[in-house]
């Protein structure tokens, strides 16, 4: 699928977005005039009149409406082609009457513009500056931070792909000033047909606790509603959520994403920092990505690469900054046993582990483990008060993968790659959320144990503890 920016770029300067396209889903309506380029072929007006969707409906949707009403700068951020373009295609007609300006940053001639006039240039009045691909000019920041403080209704959108707020500069410019969002890959929710994604079994289960997955195992779907929610499980967890890749066959599938490892080496880390040797980067990747899941250790990256240990966490923080790895960091409670401090890695995509680290599929452990994180990503990712993430390991080896907490609930979750969890399976868990005691948790609240599995039932291990499906905890309803 072609990125909607290079549409626009070709796109009359009085054309209007095309009803149909053979790579674009059809729009709700049959005429849609949202983006009109008034200006030249990469600065557009936009008409906030129709209301349609993307090629999946967006989880994330209904927060950014409301963080862009609410805030005067607003980020999203998130890898590249995971449609942060296509989602603000989708928020802004639906957004009210305020019309709208976009940049695309990737154009050269563009930043060259902006950077001669900054303030005048972004100074539109009431209207929502979007800034595509702000990591590429993070010194327009300074001229969106005096426009948005000027007030008088002014918005700015600002999409990247980089967590550009681990950017000095854009961390201490955008202080206190803007709504933070980050756009992943599609979620297994998001596989739906329809104007909206459903609320997922973890959904329920993180409002109303146990008594979620009690209904669940008392009310399964119909064997139909099973087998399709398990396929799309299987398919998705094999190849990700990258939403190009679901109409293509498997060969293109496997090409697209060999491009899209190169486009980031050739084009993404440029935006980050000068790598002077790219085949020891993409040797780094491979080596990480066969890690995923598993402790990171610098020092034994290093000794296999041959290179400084700071240059391995050079190499891993860009990873992460580009949203390519993610580092989960240990839970820290108020307990004496001795933890484990590193932070586990895991790839963001299990289709990119997998083929980066060379690796078999969804039937892996590693892999079922770096799937179940992503979904937890996704997730936490589209909720209005995200809970806190963590791994728990003590060093003599006593471990739970996943630890979702907020003040009055706690989750706790193993991800088992196997289609049948055991009683044993309950054991860390029963173990671990019985003696737990977390900072900024309440002592009365809730906790639900929840051993991730590839089967089909929702059964009870452990007092507290159940054995749930990866397509009944992240597909829709429960």
């Amino acid at each position: 699928m072609p990125d909607a920016r290079s549409i626009w770029s070709f796109m009359p300067r009085t054309a209007s977005w095309p009803s149909r396209s053979p790579s674009l889903p059809q729009l709700r309506s049959s005429s849609d005039p949202r983006w009109s380029c008034k200006y030249s072929l990469k600065f557009c007006s936009i008409a906030a009149n129709t209301t349609g969707v993307g090629f999946h409906p967006r989880r994330l949707l209904a927060l950014l409406r409301a963080r862009l009403a609410a805030r005067p700068i607003t980020v999203l951020t998130g890898a590249r082609q995971t449609g942060k373009t296509t989602i603000v295609r989708d928020l802004l007609p639906a957004g009210g009457d305020l019309p709208s300006v976009y940049f695309s940053l990737d154009d050269p001639d563009e930043r060259l513009r902006l950077a001669a006039d900054p303030v005048r240039r972004l100074d539109h009045g009431a209207r929502i500056v979007v800034l595509d691909e702000i990591q590429k000019q993070p010194a327009l920041l300074d001229a969106v931070k005096l426009l948005a403080d000027r007030g008088e209704g002014r918005r700015f959108l600002l999409l990247g792909s980089a967590q550009v707020l681990l950017l000095r500069q854009v961390r201490e410019t955008l202080a206190g000033r803007a709504a933070l969002l980050e756009l992943w890959p599609l979620g297994l929710v998001e596989r739906v047909e329809g104007p909206e994604a459903p609320l997922s079994g973890l959904d329920q289960i993180w409002r109303e606790g146990e008594a979620a997955v009690r209904r669940m195992a008392e009310s399964p779907p119909s064997a139909d509603d099973a087998r399709l929610w398990r396929g799309r499980a299987e398919e998705h967890f094999l190849w990700g959520g990258y939403p190009a890749l679901e109409p293509m066959p498997p060969e293109e599938r496997r090409a697209w994403l060999r491009d899209f490892r190169r486009t980031y080496l050739e084009r993404d880390l440029a935006d980050l920092g000068r790598v002077a040797d790219l085949d020891q980067f993409a040797l780094a990747q491979n080596l990480l990505a066969a890690r995923t899941g598993q402790l990171l250790s610098h020092s034994e990256v290093a000794r296999e690469l041959g290179v400084a240990v700071n240059t391995v966490k050079r190499y891993v923080r860009f990873l992460e900054i580009s949203y390519q790895l993610f580092l989960l960091r240990p839970l820290q409670p108020t307990v004496t046993a001795r933890l484990v401090k590193s932070p586990k890695l895991y790839w963001t995509d299990p289709a990119l582990a997998s083929l980066l680290g060379e690796r078999a599929g969804a039937a892996d452990g590693a892999l079922f483990e770096t799937a179940v994180l992503d979904e937890l990503l996704r997730w936490s990712s589209w909720q209005p008060e995200p809970p806190a993430l963590h791994f728990f390991r003590t060093h003599a080896g006593r471990e739970v993968d996943f630890i979702l907490h907020a003040p009055d609930r706690v989750v706790a979750l193993e991800a088992k790659s196997s289609e049948r969890a055991h009683r044993t399976d309950a054991r860390p868990l029963t173990e671990v959320l019985g003696a737990l005691t977390l900072r900024g948790v309440a002592r009365d609240a809730w906790r639900v144990g929840l051993v991730v599995t590839r089967g089909r039932e929702v059964e009870p291990l452990a007092p507290g503890v159940w054995a749930v499906p990866d397509w009944r905890l992240f597909g829709p309803g429960g």
